[in-house]
């Protein structure tokens, strides 16, 4: 029937818009250390970025450090960290902690003086202002600068890791004295290394590194059963993606229940 031709259309095009994830990214330029005149004047550069959430939630935002070198050359790019804040919490960026990300990611650098960019991910929009100083030889404040940074909307196709049931919609399942966990990638882009947990309750927890998964693609992990779980049954909870580590189009079906009869 053309209506439901039309109806199974736009069911499949909504479910691709329900996978891609609206991601707002803040690019904020720093200036931190102090010159010798080689790049900028000579003087000492500051530079701290307050962020502020102005939501009536608790949310997440991730950041990392791309440091610019002189001769149009690229340099260190850290890993992203992960940061929270409470319903209108604000919390800042200063050249301390660039240094100390800069440090703790290995970079190579000469001196102390870097420059480059503090990058922002959320899934909302935040406040994100720049506070911009610096000073001449003598160590006293010169200029003073502010800057409300504008973000760039992204639009990226997530992948969404789940844990998968038996044919019985059970999620019970051994071999060789361990429970098998099937976890699948059922979202429209590719999934990274991650953490799946299982949770035996009283008898402890368990967890194993999970490959990366490319879209529709499945693995099989084998969980060792604590002794004494059968008392009779052994109860358990799956978590894919336990650490977060993995952006997600749905967090939200991460976890399933279970209970392997004695």
């Amino acid at each position: 029937m053309p209506g439901e031709v039309r109806l199974k259309g736009l069911i499949s095009r909504m479910k691709k818009v329900i996978a891609m994830n609206i991601t707002y990214q803040y690019a904020v330029k720093f200036v931190c250390g102090e010159s010798k005149g080689d790049v900028v004047a000579p003087g000492v550069y500051w530079t701290a970025i307050n962020v502020h959430n102005p939501t009536y939630s608790k949310i997440g935002f991730r950041k990392k450090i791309a440091i610019a070198l002189p001769g149009e050359k690229p340099g260190c790019v850290t890993d992203f960290s992960v940061c929270r804040l409470g319903p209108d919490e604000a919390l800042e960026i200063d050249c301390k902690d660039i240094f100390r990300h800069v440090k703790e990611a290995q970079c190579k650098i000469k001196g102390r003086f870097l420059k480059g960019f503090v990058v922002i991910e959320s899934d909302v929009e935040l406040d994100v202002v720049a506070v911009y100083t610096a000073a001449g030889r003598d160590k006293q404040v010169e200029t003073f600068h502010t800057e409300r940074v504008s973000p760039r909307r992204r639009e990226a196709c997530l992948p969404d890791l789940v844990p998968v049931p038996r044919d019985n919609g059970m999620f019970c399942e051994t071999k060789d004295g361990k429970l098998v966990v099937t976890v699948k990638n059922q979202g429209c882009g590719s999934a990274g290394h991650s953490i799946t947990e299982v949770d035996f309750f009283s008898y402890g927890k368990v967890s194993l590194p999970t490959p990366p998964l490319a879209p529709g693609a499945t693995v099989d992990l084998f969980f060792p059963i604590p002794p004494n779980c059968h008392d009779p049954d052994c109860e358990f909870r799956i978590t894919v993606n336990a650490s977060g580590s993995v952006t997600e189009s749905d967090m939200s079906n991460n976890k399933a229940g279970g209970t392997c009869i004695g």
